[in-house]
């Protein structure tokens, strides 16, 4: 049995899985001043560029040391770190200090600038019911990036109670909102097998979201 079926048979017994409903774009987060001196089009061209992926520390390990100590990456949650990246067409590539300077970007903007840009490609909220696990219908190359994006995840909270998340590959997210033991146990089993058979693998880990931002669950 494939792990997507193995997801499909547990939403189906527990009759509490649910996929993520279209709603209307969530507000998306303010870009840092401009710089004094004018931006032409090339500039803005290239910083709607720019994006992020959460990947694990071995990802980096596994890149030429070329590409390793000129990528820009910095900490995300346990294993896993924020790997900023520059997308030309579908086409992407480790984020270096001259695409900044191309970007019109500073090192301390840079985030701020990549979660505008995945708020308006990842611009479906994630939702689901209390005791319920779900898995948004959209599978993006992107989906795991959803991580990064704070106000959406603040605004879940906020309606539903507690959030537990999981992305065991970029482009599959699991969210769990008010999870009972059991479907915490059954989600990190279905992580567990989903992750090493993962193309681009990010976590086997279980996150709950908090105002500090996402920090890693103990194993069920």
């Amino acid at each position: 049995m494939s792990w997507r079926e193995s997801v499909s048979k547990l939403c189906i017994t527990l009759a509490l899985a649910g996929c993520a409903h279209r709603q209307a774009p969530a507000a998306e987060p303010s870009l840092p001043p401009p710089e004094a001196a004018p931006e032409g089009g090339s500039q803005k061209a290239a910083r709607a560029r720019l994006r992020a992926v959460i990947r694990d520390r071995s990802f980096l390990e596994q890149l030429a040391e070329s590409e390793r100590t000129t990528t820009i990456f910095e900490p995300f949650s346990g294993r896993m770190v924020i790997i900023y990246m520059v997308d030309d067409r579908g086409a992407a590539r480790g984020a270096q200090v001259s695409d900044l300077a191309e970007s019109g970007v500073a090192r301390d903007a840079l985030r701020p600038v990549v979660e505008w840009n995945l708020a308006k490609l990842l611009f479906d909220p994630v939702n689901c019911e209390s005791h319920s696990i779900s898995e948004p219908a959209r599978r993006s190359y992107y989906e795991s990036s959803r991580l990064l994006l704070d106000t959406q995840w603040a605004d879940l909270a906020a309606k539903v109670g507690t959030v537990v998340v999981a992305a065991p590959s970029n482009d599959t997210l699991f969210v769990a909102c008010n999870p009972t033991p059991e479907i915490l146990h059954k989600l990190s089993v279905v992580v567990q097998n989903t992750y090493p058979r993962a193309p681009r693998p990010v976590s086997p880990s279980l996150l709950t979201w908090s105002k500090g931002g996402f920090r890693e669950l103990p194993a069920p």
